[in-house]
């Protein structure tokens, strides 16, 4: 929550305060997503070899650092504090999903996914709409000052009272592994075909979600010319959203993940493909933005577990790093790839996502194939 009010708010306050133009508010989000994306691998090297509530700790720091966005007054000191909070951001995301990997029993993984998500979720949303509410009356600085107080009693709360993790079983190493990328674990993880097949899956939908998520608003204000429409959209979405988290993670712990990533994948193709067709009317947007927002989340919902299953407790921060390296890889490119694309045509950042997700279709059967073997005893290399 503590980082919410920056996520909801920069853009705003980069025009209404510093009086810089939106070049800057892109800059600042490319570095942030930039440094997430290159640190979570380092957060996931840490979450293995160093343990998981080291990881999560460091992760803590973003609440200071996103606070204090809203509360500089100089353009060069915002983007040195977006390098910081994306590091924190990095190690934030691998540090919490490997903690939870961790501390979750593998019966209820699914469950436990969808309640960790659906709670970042709405503590995301409550803390915008507490944090646009207040800035209308105190001032972004305020807000800023007081998100980082708020993430540094957190920080603080943490050092104090979270609970080390199970360690990570560890793994033999050899005079060939002393080279940092080596000892790191990523090359081993990298030459598996499971791990490839999991990292395409987890980057082309998410790359047709980041065009997406830039084009629906934008269309959306763009019919209505009401920004209060827009926010119904974003409050419709994600309460749908979160029913099909719960949703999916019941269905996880009852069928496993694997055998629903197929399945997923070809309905948000399905939901980009009715967004193209309906993209004319407000309506036709609603529609087919909740679905796809449904279908992407519930996808989404399934990574933990499957990357509990690839890793198997002794690579699970690391995967949890790869997955979120290229998540963040595929964010950036995607709202870089929309934002070209609207202002040739409203339609195609829809019609470049469904190109994706039709990638995104043969990497999920993939996926299924090369991970549909018999299950290996532990001692032995999973795909």
């Amino acid at each position: 929550m503590a980082a919410a009010p920056a996520r909801a708010l920069l853009a705003a306050y980069v025009e209404g305060v510093l009086q810089q133009p939106p070049r800057l508010t892109s800059v600042v989000l490319a570095v942030q997503m930039a440094c997430n994306g290159i640190f979570a691998l380092a957060g996931g090297a840490v979450a293995d070899l160093a343990g998981r509530r080291t990881a999560v700790l460091i992760g803590l720091t973003v609440g200071v650092t996103s606070g204090l966005l809203i509360a500089t007054r100089s353009p060069w000191l915002l983007i040195g504090l977006a390098v910081l909070s994306g590091i924190a951001m990095g190690f934030h995301s691998t540090g919490g999903q490997s903690y939870l990997l961790a501390i979750s029993s593998t019966a209820r993984l699914g469950m436990a996914a969808a309640v960790f998500f659906l709670t970042k979720t709405a503590s995301q949303a409550g803390g915008a709409l507490i944090a646009g509410y207040a800035a209308d009356r105190l001032g972004f600085q305020s807000v800023g000052l007081v998100a980082a107080l708020l993430g540094l009693v957190v920080l603080v709360a943490a050092v104090l009272w979270l609970p080390a993790a199970p360690a990570a079983p560890s793994t033999a190493s050899t005079p060939a592994t002393k080279r940092l990328w080596v000892d790191t674990g990523y090359g081993r993880l990298l030459r598996r075909p499971g791990v490839l097949a999991l990292g395409a899956v987890r980057f082309l939908p998410t790359t047709a979600w980041g065009a997406a998520s830039l084009a629906f608003p934008l269309l959306i204000y763009r019919l209505s010319q009401s920004a209060t429409t827009v926010g119904l959209f974003g409050t419709v979405s994600l309460l749908a959203a979160s029913a099909a988290q719960l949703a999916t993670g019941r269905a996880i712990d009852r069928v496993g993940p694997r055998v629903l990533v197929l399945p997923l994948a070809v309905s948000v193709l399905a939901c980009s493909l009715l967004a193209v067709a309906l993209g004319h009317s407000i309506a036709g947007l609603f529609i087919s933005g909740t679905l796809w927002t449904m279908t992407a989340w519930g996808l989404s919902i399934t990574m933990p577990p499957l990357i509990h299953q690839l890793g198997r407790g002794r690579d699970d921060g690391r995967l949890v790093a790869i997955t979120h390296a290229l998540w963040s890889a595929g964010m950036l490119s995607g709202t870089l790839a929309g934002g070209e694309l609207i202002e040739r045509a409203a339609l195609a950042p829809f019609a470049f996502a469904a190109g994706c997700l039709v990638l995104t279709c043969l990497t999920a059967f993939w996926f299924t194939r090369v991970t549909s073997g018999p299950r290996q005893p532990v001692g032995e290399e999973p795909v």
